[in-house]
């Protein structure tokens, strides 16, 4: 059992609670649980795919491709920290 002090509350439709309930009775848990449960892994998932990207094989070769490229700022930037060269930055 899980010794919680925080709350979250969810509004949703009579059909959508007996559909969350009958689920939660088939893997043998509370609705809280298994509403828990579903949450936390759900988020998660979506931090995870959000903290990555997936290339594809063009991308990824234009990319490396990029990297390899000796650096050479253009006017704007030489511009800018020539600036920032003045301000001690």
């Amino acid at each position: 059992m899980l010794n919680t002090a925080d709350r979250l509350e969810v509004r949703t439709s009579a059909q959508d609670k007996k559909l969350v309930a009958q689920a939660a009775e088939l893997r043998g848990e509370t609705v809280s649980s298994f509403a828990r449960a579903v949450l936390v892994r759900e988020a998660r998932k979506i931090i995870d795919s959000e903290k990555s990207l997936t290339l594809s094989a063009e991308a990824s070769r234009r990319f490396v491709q990029a990297l390899d490229r000796t650096f050479a700022p253009n006017a704007a930037l030489r511009k800018a920290m020539a600036k920032g060269d003045k301000l001690g930055l």
